[in-house]
């Protein structure tokens, strides 16, 4: 054996035939076409004697004892289910039945006594051109798999090692095939607000996966940037539709959760319900898909909306694909959703949905092959808080008494954008502020409050300024919901009014200071009655209690309205 298979340079043959006569014949000629030739007289010595060698070609008789040449054949053809294993049979039965058993019984070719020399050697050269080639496929093939696996690695890489809180939000995922067409993204806003995908592209495989990366990386880039979670959609579906071919597209479904507001955000394009469990395992929402999937239309659908639904912090909410529902077991039957549910209660009660859903979903579906990709998200509703930088903050000290206005013409730099009518609905312009921002004085943690403060304000001039929304709506139990609601009606029926932001940046020191200023058009408020009650606040507690202007005050050196509460001023201090 060790001279047969230590880094061999030529190419073995097998003779199996009860004549030792006819192997000395054969072994003569193979060895002419430059063959190293072993030989066996009984089917049973020559399937031993194939596993020993592994010879490149095998050439095998029919009539013989102990075993004859089908069996054997049979045989060898499946030890060799990853090689061609070319296998000719030699015989002198020259009938019909002879040559089909043959085929049947696995042989490559058949070759009748009596025959020239000449005649063997061209059969022997046929067959072996024949192997080549199979042997460079086999070779292409496995240089395909290894690149496969490899660019399976990298993008595997680049979009899961991203993912926020990993060791918080349960991901679980099988792919049916090397490449998976479910994409599981996770990333945190600035405010600490946590945004959820899980995307099921059309059908699995490579091709099912192209649209992944740059799904990610838009996904990831306006949720860090603070794009709300409509708008991300929107751009994500737009993308796609632009990106991929006419075939495929992506169900999804988009979850924002914010602690601040015990609310959960859910958007559904084409996946199996959404739900959301409290800890008893009772379904306190099932969210179901209310748009066609992503990449389908240019435009999402005219009056589509998130659904906004409030949250306790013991709840959870779970995001599955349709391969869990779909699969199915030997009898044909699939999972279904009625199996899902008991299984994900069960879950819930026992404090591993995931664990006992695919727990149950392994017994049902026994040996059957997976036939498409598998995916479920397991999200917490609580600890989603914003990521304020506490040690900036002066407790106690809101700054609320004397206002300082810094001289606008000592700014190192200006920025100002004014938003009027239906373009209050559709531009969010907070992230294009902090763009400009990051692109001037470059990125970095101390802007995280800065994010914080603006938005606060800019949402405060437009809800409760230009659209007259009240808070105390926000007092009920799902005083979000409805708070979100009303706000989407009154957004889409908007055609006057206005917001304008200014920031001005000036040097100080080793840092900076930023004031911004927020105007609008609305009717104004009561803000000394505000300011006083803020401040009174602030003084009492040692602790912040949620967004809002208490919390923007404490993140100001300074905070200041004006024009009977129509425009607001604050500066940013930058360390």
């Amino acid at each position: 054996m060790a001279d047969g298979l230590n880094e061999r340079h030529y190419k073995l043959a097998l003779v199996v035939d009860d004549s030792v006569m006819q192997c000395k014949v054969l072994s003569v000629l193979l060895k002419e076409e430059g063959y190293r030739v072993y030989s066996a007289n009984d089917g049973a010595r020559g399937v031993d004697m194939y596993i020993k060698y592994q010879p490149d070609l095998v050439l095998m008789d029919i009539n013989m004892p102990i075993m004859n040449g089908y069996e054997a054949a049979r045989q060898i053809k499946s030890l060799s289910k990853n090689t061609l294993a070319p296998l000719i049979f030699i015989t002198s039965m020259d009938t019909d039945q002879a040559f089909i058993e043959s085929i049947e019984a696995g042989g490559d070719g058949i070759l009748v006594r009596p025959f020239s020399p000449e005649v063997f050697k061209a059969k022997i050269k046929s067959i072996q051109r024949i192997s080549d080639l199979y042997a460079q496929v086999k070779s292409l093939q496995q240089a395909q798999q290894k690149d496969a696996e490899l660019a399976e690695q990298l993008m595997s890489g680049v979009i899961e090692s991203r993912n926020y809180a990993l060791e918080r939000i349960g991901i679980f995922k099988k792919a049916a095939d090397l490449f998976s067409g479910d994409i599981q993204l996770t990333a945190q806003c600035p405010n600490g607000d946590v945004n959820v995908l899980l995307g099921d592209f059309t059908g699995h495989g490579l091709r099912s996966s192209i649209g992944a990366i740059p799904l990610a990386e838009t996904f990831r880039v306006m949720t860090k940037k603070g794009f709300s979670l409509f708008e991300i959609i929107d751009q994500v579906n737009a993308q796609l539709y632009d990106l991929l071919p006419s075939d495929l597209f992506l169900a999804a479904t988009f979850v924002s959760v914010s602690s601040h507001d015990s609310t959960a955000y859910v958007f559904n394009a084409g996946l199996p319900d959404t739900y959301i469990y409290d800890e008893q395992g009772n379904v306190k929402h099932k969210i179901p898909s209310s748009h066609p999937p992503l990449g389908v239309i240019q435009q999402l659908l005219p009056g589509c909306q998130l659904n906004v639904v409030s949250v306790n912090e013991a709840d959870r909410i779970l995001l599955l694909s349709d391969g869990i529902i779909e699969a199915r077991n030997e009898k044909g039957d699939m999972y279904g959703i009625e199996r899902f549910e008991q299984a994900a209660i069960s879950g819930v009660k026992e404090g591993d949905i995931t664990k006992s859903l695919l727990a149950d979903l392994e017994d049902f579906c026994g040996n059957m092959v997976q036939e498409d990709d598998i995916s479920l998200i397991n999200i917490p509703c609580k600890g989603w808080e914003s990521p304020i930088l506490v040690a900036q903050i002066q407790q106690g000290d809101s700054s609320l008494g004397e206002y300082v206005e810094l001289a606008e013409n000592g700014a190192i730099w200006q920025w100002q954008v004014k938003l009027t009518g239906e373009k209050l609905a559709k531009v969010n312009p907070i992230p294009m502020a902090m763009g400009y921002v990051h692109e001037v004085e470059g990125g970095g943690e101390q802007w995280q409050n800065l994010f914080t403060v603006l938005t606060e304000l800019f949402v405060n001039a437009l809800d409760h300024g230009v659209l007259g929304l009240n808070s105390d709506l926000k007092k009920e139990a799902d005083g979000f919901a409805q708070y979100f609601h009303e706000r989407e009606n009154r957004l889409k029926s908007l055609s006057t009014g206005f917001v304008e932001l200014t920031l001005s940046y000036y040097a100080a020191g080793n840092g900076g200071r930023m004031l911004i200023k927020i105007k609008d058009s609305g009717k104004g408020f009561d803000h000394q009655a505000l300011e006083l009650s803020t401040k009174q606040v602030a003084i009492e507690s040692q602790q912040l209690s949620g967004r809002g202007i208490l919390l923007v005050s404490q993140l100001c050196e300074q905070l200041h309205y004006q024009e009977d509460g129509t425009m607001v001023s604050a500066e940013y201090v930058i360390n």
